[in-house]
Order: C-alpha cells, then sequence, then structure tokens
C-alpha cells in the first residue's frame, strides 16, 4: 500500500500570457509563472537544432525549471534524468508535467542518499516515473527525446530550489541527448547500486 496517492498532489495549474510561444497538450498550454520562467526566457536564446549554448542561473532557476522551459519548445517528450538532490516541489512538478501529457515518459537516477533521507518523495518517484534508481549519483543531466527534438543539458544544477550560482550547457545536438539517455538507461538497468 502506498503512503499517499499522486492524484493528491495535482493542484491546477493557472495559465497566463508568456511572451514565449508554448505547446499545448490536448488544447490547454502550459505556462510558467514566476521569477525562474522570467529569467529563463531572458537567459536563454531561442533553441534550434544542432546548437550549443552555455547558461549561468544567477541562483535564480534550478534543473527541472530549464526541463519545463525546454519542454515548451519542444513539445511532449521523453524525459530522462540524473541530479545528486530532488526536492518534493520538483516532484510535483514532473507529476503535473506527465498528468499533462508532456512528459511521456520519466526515467531517472539520483543520490541514494536522497531517498533515504525523504522515504515518502522515493514512493511518489516510484509512483510517477517509467523507471528510477537510486545510486551513487553526482551527475546532473537531462535528456529530452522526441520525434523532433534531441536536447540534453549538463549542468551543476539538481532538481531542488538553490538560490546560488550555477551553470551548464544546452546541447540541441540529437546525438549528444542520445548518449545522455542511454548513460542514464545503462545504470537503470544495471544491477550494481554504484
Amino acid at each position: 500500500m502506498s503512503l499517499f496517492n499522486a492524484n493528491d498532489y495535482a493542484p491546477p495549474m493557472p495559465v497566463i500570457p508568456s511572451p514565449r510561444q508554448s505547446h499545448s497538450v490536448k488544447g490547454k498550454p502550459h505556462l510558467f509563472i514566476g521569477r525562474a520562467h522570467q529569467k529563463l526566457t531572458e537567459t536563454i536564446k531561442p533553441i534550434k537544432q544542432n546548437d550549443t549554448q552555455w547558461y549561468v542561473s544567477d541562483g535564480d532557476w534550478s534543473a527541472h525549471d530549464l526541463l519545463f522551459f525546454l519542454l515548451q519548445i519542444t513539445g511532449p517528450a521523453k524525459v530522462y534524468f540524473s541530479t545528486w538532490a530532488i526536492s518534493e516541489y520538483a516532484i510535483r512538478q514532473l507529476y503535473n508535467m506527465i498528468r499533462e501529457g508532456h512528459i511521456i515518459e520519466l526515467h531517472g537516477i539520483f543520490d541514494y542518499r536522497n531517498g533515504i533521507r525523504k522515504p515518502a518523495e522515493l514512493q511518489f518517484l516510484k509512483q510517477i516515473t517509467t523507471d528510477i534508481k537510486a545510486a551513487k549519483c553526482h551527475a546532473k543531466m537531462i535528456s529530452i527525446v522526441n520525434d523532433t527534438w534531441g536536447i540534453a543539458v549538463i549542468g551543476s544544477a539538481n532538481f531542488t530550489r538553490n538560490p546560488r550560482l550555477e551553470s551548464g550547457t544546452v546541447f540541441s545536438w540529437r546525438s549528444v541527448a542520445e548518449d545522455a539517455r542511454d548513460l542514464i538507461i545503462r545504470v537503470l538497468n544495471d544491477q550494481n547500486n554504484w
């Protein structure tokens, strides 16, 4: 029996105007509010195929904010991630993106110490993800893959709120996104706990 039901964590998402075009799923656009989205709009240049761009967050947004921002560009996709830490807030936002159809599948790796400290969050992750594993992990990667896009993010930010300076690189190269995806799948399928 689960500690709680994932449907209990589905607050309605407000719809507000956005200066960026976003994809809609089932006729409903997913838009973001708050400083993180505004700062991402100011920081990340328009994404085009086969491009690379370096970014600095200035502590205004985290890895999950960047993921949601990029999903506005790619449309619905399979998502693979690795992180050292993940917060309850990020997990709830991931759940909303899955429920709304923006994330088709979610596969992830996070540091094993995070699961031990937060068993309820681990239980929730297991309910909403296609595949999740606690391992010895300090890597922070995101791979977004669909028929049109392959985007990878390699950076320093976790899936937590963090007011610290973070930086990373967005690769809109399918080969890089597939390499990151394949690494995450390899760790997920490895019987060792790294």
